[in-house]
């Protein structure tokens, strides 16, 4: 852009090569970047072919008699002058040959053209490049061409040969300078995620060190744990997001994409089971709430006499509880007593699979940063470290599952010894179910460390020698393409979401149209296509389109208008019509947003650009050395910015550095570009001008959002209600799976001698890891719904923030309770069957009815009622041992088997299993106890205290 030569080629768009280097940067390996500049060309080259056929139509309709007079009075007015060229465009600018024929087709071609945009935008984010920049192409053709009189097509020549310099360029960066493959950085990933998982398993010595109240949430140790679970799925979300690439690319080196790929399973099973091991700081921290709960329950209710109950714990559970305590406490089996035997019995097993970790990372950086290494003698080296430390988790497995686990049950011996005599009629076991648990997650995320240890060991031995990889799997591109995030309110909440609804299965399956039943005739199907496309016509989706069509042709209209076709060319009207676009969003929240980050990145792009011009290049119009030197030293920082900002501040940092550009860039252009027709000027005049139209564009866009807005708040009210009812289907569906008497988990894999887990169902592991992507994407759109202020009330964001962390810990349950089912004895789970009373029917239909009613009241808004149960847990004591007595024959043969199972190794799986029921039941106590928060709770007159009395003529004997 700098030299003459150069800056006359590219003419007066020449800045855009430097603003495409900015908003799609060549930081990416080279595949990624290809498809990202791909994208970016389909869409400047679909919004030209628009614009062409616009043109081309428009041409046709164009009144020829109007056209020949007008050229006629032209031509006359410029007879004798000396650049009769110049009157010609003046008269061009002036809007002198506008034709309302014309221009109403051209006016179509552009709101047919932007429709097709927005509905990229809005059904495939992955495209939003090509949308966005196909949407410039098409408002710039559109605003400029109806103005001739003729045929134009190259309108956009100087935009597409800057963006070709700048592709050209950069390709020749990435390829020979800095050239990165995508195979090389997925692998760099992969260690990345091991060293993650490598730091989950180290921190359980911190955790089980430490007092139960140091993991209570809030505090440090608590939000560290969270904190590395967090982004030990993020990271595997980005690999996730990766793989559909890895045989779309030449690459050297030993593994092959599918040698890649075959990494990921393996590496989601061992997140899938770390996240769940490192969620027994969780389950510390509730059962010591539960004890400090009822100490403070004891002394509220103390006082209070007989007029209520604590909290909605019922005289049953108090009196459960207190029993429970007060034997814990005799025999000295509290959780703080168990969890020196726990740490004991457990750490030659987590320093193995830490070490099994280690050697893992050492292999793959070995296979990735050698692979132009003639001779594999350091892989070897690897090699030989990854058996060494298989070799010793395998034993210190089989040692914990022989010998160590009984580690576990030394303080339970003085319990165990008056069970065997018949002296203690209740067993605190509430201590060694917990213990059981950790153990138990232990165990599966060895099994889970051993399997891809084997896998990356098979793969390793395979591939001993570097070769060239060829492209394959093109497919691979459209399924990427076509996938999308979700529509609508069929979808969760309002909110697209990025990966297939789980609740969406159920719903095709079972739900049934109540007004209506499936079409059978060709008039019937006409009209239920009707219907669905009226359904559509009011999702968020359908209104964000029309917005942006019906805000184009606002915009639009002034730069075809006679009387203010000059202003709007001379003052880059344009420039307030792309960022009306790029402004509006679906809901409210995410434009108010989008508004504060783009006219502050707005302001600071203007500032910074002045200041950078009128150092290089004072009151005249520059030098190309010293403009050049101090845009250099402007863009280090903006670069910096722009490829390692967090994501929420990215879109102001690109109109920080787009602004910079365009400062810089029109005022390089206007100062030293000749023949251009009507300047913007330089430095502090485009930088006004700028900002002024961004401020136009902004307050466009923010008039149509309130026609009506979309409200994010009722998004993620809907979507905290669609989540819940996809954690009701996994619940459903694990319990059905407990209850079958041949169902998956029944079928053994392949392994020695039965010690190899079962593997859950692909769908299984799929419904997981889409819900927990929903409740990551549903914390990010909490967060933006704050952006909408407080008009009618303060928006109680901190009732959901505590909603989404009891929907994590209800998926974190079901996580253990799939782990522990996959690795149940099929014998003993058939044999617990009838005396597990978190199998109860009826209290499964109560676990069912609870999560139905809360969705329900989220969805609707409707209130709860006082008179519905509040705690399963009082429901789980009646239903399992006082709403039906057995007979006592039942109950000592019960008491008896109890007994001989409490020291095998497969009962800790059962365990495991009952906690993780009872720990999702209480997150659903409290999920119950937000929701009445938020949508309200009728009330019944004299119910709590009719209840209290109640329980307390029935209470324990």
């Amino acid at each position: 852009m700098l030299p003459n030569k150069s800056l006359a080629t590219l003419g007066n768009t020449a800045f855009f090569a430097l603003l495409v280097s900015v908003m799609v940067p060549p930081n990416m390996p080279y595949q990624v970047f290809m498809f990202a500049i791909t994208t970016l060309v389909l869409g400047l080259a679909l919004g030209w072919a628009l614009a062409c056929a616009g043109m081309a139509a428009a041409l046709a309709a164009r009144d020829q008699t109007l056209l020949k007079e007008t050229l006629q009075r032209t031509a006359q007015s410029a007879a004798g002058l000396a650049n009769p060229d110049a009157l010609f465009q003046s008269a061009i600018f002036n809007g002198d040959f506008l034709d309302t024929r014309s221009t109403v087709v051209f006016g179509v071609f552009l709101g047919f053209g932007c429709f097709i945009f927005a509905l990229i935008r809005a059904y495939a984010p992955k495209l939003t490049i090509m949308s966005v920049f196909g949407t410039i192409a098409i408002d710039i053709f559109c605003s400029f061409g109806p103005l001739f009189p003729f045929s134009q097509y190259t309108l956009l020549n100087s935009l597409l040969t800057a963006v070709a310099c700048y592709i050209a360029i950069a390709l020749v960066f990435i390829t020979l300078l800095f050239p990165e493959s995508l195979n090389h950085s997925y692998l760099s990933s992969a260690v990345e995620l091991l060293d993650k998982f490598k730091g989950i398993l180290a921190m359980q010595e911190e955790v089980l060190s430490s007092d139960p109240h140091d993991v209570s949430p809030g505090t440090p140790l608590a939000n560290k744990t969270n904190m590395a679970r967090v982004t030990m799925i993020q990271q595997l979300q980005q690999l996730m997001g990766q793989k559909q690439f890895l045989n779309l690319e030449f690459s050297w080196g030993r593994w092959n994409g599918d040698d890649v790929k075959d990494m990921l399973e393996p590496m989601q099973v061992v997140a899938t089971r770390l996240g769940a091991l490192n969620g027994f700081a969780r389950v510390m921290s509730h059962s010591l709430a539960v004890a400090d709960h009822q100490t403070e329950d004891t002394a509220s209710v103390s006082d209070a006499g007989t007029t209520g109950t604590a909290v909605d714990d019922t005289i049953l559970l108090r009196q459960f509880r207190e029993r429970n305590l007060a034997a814990e406490a005799e025999y000295r089996v509290r959780l703080v007593d168990v969890l020196p035997s726990v740490r004991e019995s457990t750490a030659d097993l987590r320093a193995a699979g830490v070490a099994v970790l280690g050697s893992l990372r050492d292999l793959i950086v070995a296979v990735n940063t050698n692979r132009y290494t003639r001779g594999h003698a350091l892989q070897d080296a690897r090699l030989a470290e990854l058996d060494k430390a298989l070799v010793t988790l395998r034993a210190a497995l089989e040692e914990f599952k022989i010998n160590k686990r009984l580690i576990i049950l030394q303080p339970y011996q003085a319990v165990l010894q008056q069970a065997e005599s018949g002296a203690l009629n209740k067993f605190p076991l509430r201590g060694l179910y917990i213990s059981y648990v950790f153990a138990a997650n232990l165990i599966a995320v060895s099994n889970g460390i051993i399997s891809l240890a084997e896998e990356v060991n098979e793969t390793a031995m395979k591939r001993q020698r570097a070769r060239l990889w060829a492209p394959k799997g093109l497919r691979a591109i459209w399924k990427l393409l076509r996938s999308r995030q979700g529509a609508g309110e069929d979808a969760v909440g309002e909110d697209p979401e990025p990966e297939e609804v789980v609740e969406s299965e159920e719903k095709r399956e079972y739900k049934l149209d109540p007004d209506s039943r499936p079409p059978k005739n060709v008039l019937q199907r006409f009209a239920n296509t009707l219907h669905a496309m009226y359904k559509w016509g009011k999702t968020p989706e359908a209104l964000f389109t029309v917005r942006y069509v019906v805000i184009t042709i606002a915009l639009w209209i002034p730069s075809v208008v006679k009387s203010s076709a000059h202003f709007a060319y001379a003052e880059r009207s344009v420039w307030a019509l792309i960022m009306a676009q790029t402004t509006m969003n679906i809901y409210a929240s995410d434009q108010v947003y989008n508004y504060a980050m783009r006219l502050g990145g707005t302001f600071v792009g203007a500032v910074l650009g002045m200041l950078c011009w009128y150092i290089g290049a004072g009151h005249g119009n520059g030098n190309p050395y010293g403009l050049a030197a101090i845009v250099a030293a402007f863009l280090l920082p903006l670069v910096f910015l722009r490829n390692f900002a967090p994501p929420q501040y990215l879109v102001g940092i690109l109109m920080v550095g787009a602004t910079f550009v365009l400062v810089v860039g029109y005022s390089w252009i206007d100062g030293n570009l000749p023949h251009l027709f009507q300047n913007v000027g330089i430095g502090w005049s485009v930088a006004w001008r700028r900002w002024v139209l961004v401020m136009i564009g902004s307050a466009a866009s923010f008039i149509l959002m309130m026609l009506p807005p979309k409200s994010g708040r009722k998004a993620v009210r809907l979507r905290n209600a669609s989540v819940l009812s996809g954690i009701s289907y996994l619940y459903s569906h694990l319990t059905s799976l407990w209850l079958s008497a041949d169902g998956p988990f029944d079928r053994a894999a392949d392994g020695k001698d039965g010690d190899v887990p079962h593997k859950w169902p692909a769908n299984l592991r799929a419904k997981f890891l889409a819900l927990a992507n929903q409740l990551q994407d549903l914390r990010m759109r909490t967060v933006m719904s704050k952006w909408e202020g407080s008009i009618r009330g303060a928006w109680p964001v901190e009732d959901y923030n505590k909603l989404l962390e009891a929907e994590s810990d209800m998926l974190s349950s079901l996580v253990l309770l799939g782990g522990a089912l996959a690795n149940l004895d099929p014998d003993l789970r058939k044999a617990t069957l009838p005396y597990t009373h978190v199998l109860n029917p009826h209290f499964i239909s109560d676990v069912v009815s609870m999560f139905f009613l809360i969705s329900q009241s989220l969805r609707t808004g409707e209130p709860l009622h006082q008179a519905q149960y509040k705690n399963l847990a009082d429901r789980l004591h009646y239903h399992g041992g006082y709403a039906v007595i057995g007979s006592t024959a039942d109950a000592l043969a019960r008491k008896t088997r109890l007994r001989q199972s409490l020291t095998s190794y497969e009962y800790m799986f059962y365990a495991t299993a009952v906690v993780a029921v009872l720990q999702m039941a209480h997150a659903l106590n409290d999920a119950r106890t937000i929701v009445a928060d938020l949508c309200g709770e009728v009330p019944l007159e004299g119910f709590e205290r009719w209840r209290e009395e109640y329980d307390r003529t029935h209470a324990l004997a």
